[in-house]
């Protein structure tokens, strides 16, 4: 039977495709899509002028030239200018990389560390565990999201601001407790990765706090340089009020795959092999689960970001000086006048936006079909 089998035509080409990892072969049929790979590369293409603005920014967006107001684009000035005399097209560049900010930011506190960790938690703990997380993410889902964030942003302003003021101030000088927590959190990162190393099953929890403690230093890093750029209480505040609401819908989710993934054979037999919680949960049921978060997090980052443009175009996002394509909007289409006389300050940031959310969408779709075949 074995030579029978091995003579069929196309079979060698069968194992190949047998042999390859199951994300390689997700990455191949994703870029058999060419509606995908065209807006993974408008999404690359935004992240990396937002990234190198200030290397990309032909202008300072905050310098004001009032003898060139309201400019037609023109080769000095591609995008025009400004009510201000600033140059649009560098404060384009630089509301790109606002919504990085805060997209990223928000999708590393929302939909990893609180969707994800609450999500395998209440699935696999069940009991009090389930219970508690559940009802609070119901009562967070049940509260009308925009008109939240409206008053979280407009009632703890002033408070955030005086916060980060003083966390900037003791980070630049060099902040003992600062340090000491870097310090704590690499150890225990350290510890982490050396356990991994070892494949030792007794030490599945230092490889769980490993993963965390790598998360958190990053995030601390993350944090101090934020603090180096224009506007960083308003990026606190907005990432710190959407994340609050951006992880109920992927934590209910993961929870109900894990709930069917704790009841398969391997988790049981690992279980009774006495493999401990968080051994299960990082080696057993956080891989079978990634492709649902990999889908999450690409359709989080199109809402994110257009959540954060329509609190700035609401006036209870970033302030000026610091440029957000909520603010480019309001200035460009909220007067009749401005958008007969001047369009172009309405057109090139709405066409940005559009572009942007419309190929997070395409990319989710696309992300969707590749990983998650049995939902189409």
């Amino acid at each position: 039977m074995g030579g029978a089998i091995a003579e069929i035509p196309g079979e060698p080409e069968q194992a190949t495709q047998t042999h390859a990892g199951p994300w390689r072969i997700a990455l191949r049929r994703l870029l058999r899509k060419k509606i995908a790979v065209i807006a993974l590369l408008l999404i690359a293409g935004f992240y990396f002028v937002g990234l190198f603005a200030p290397i990309i920014s032909p202008q300072d967006f905050r310098t004001q030239d009032l003898d060139n107001t309201l400019l037609s684009p023109s080769l000095d000035h591609p995008f025009g200018t400004d009510r201000l005399g600033r140059d649009q097209l560098s404060r384009v560049i630089w509301s790109a990389r606002t919504t990085i900010i805060v997209t990223i930011a928000t999708v590393v506190a929302g939909s990893l560390l609180l969707s994800v960790g609450l999500g395998l938690l209440s699935g696999y703990m069940g009991g009090k565990v389930d219970t508690v997380i559940m009802r609070t993410g119901e009562a967070f889902g049940s509260l009308p999201a925009l008109p939240m964030l409206i008053l979280i942003n407009a009632t703890m302003r002033d408070r955030v601001r005086g916060w980060v003021d003083g966390l900037e101030r003791n980070l630049s000088s060099g902040d003992p407790l600062f340090i000491a927590i870097l310090g704590v959190l690499t150890l225990v990162a350290v510890v982490g990765i050396v356990a991994w190393l070892r494949e030792s099953r007794r030490n599945g929890a230092w490889i769980a706090l490993s993963v965390v403690a790598a998360f958190l230093i990053l995030a601390l890093w993350g944090v101090q340089a934020v603090f180096a750029t224009p506007g960083a209480s308003d990026y606190f505040l907005i990432f710190g009020a959407l994340s609050l609401f951006f992880w109920v819908g992927s934590a209910r989710v993961i929870r109900s795959q894990v709930l069917a993934l704790r009841e398969t054979e391997y988790v049981i037999a690992a279980r009774s092999m006495g493999a401990g919680t968080w051994r299960i949960i990082g080696s057993h049921l956080l891989p079978n689960v990634s492709p649902i978060i990999i889908v999450g997090v690409s359709a989080s980052l199109g809402a994110i970001a257009g959540s954060e443009i329509a609190l700035t175009f609401l006036g209870v996002g970033v302030h000026d000086p610091t440029p957000s394509f909520g603010a480019l909007i309001f200035d460009g289409g909220t007067s009749q006048p401005v958008i007969r006389n001047h369009p172009h300050l309405l057109i090139f940031p709405a066409v940005v936006v559009g572009m942007l959310i419309f190929s997070f969408n395409l990319l989710g779709d696309a992300l969707n079909d590749v990983l998650t075949p049995k939902a189409r």
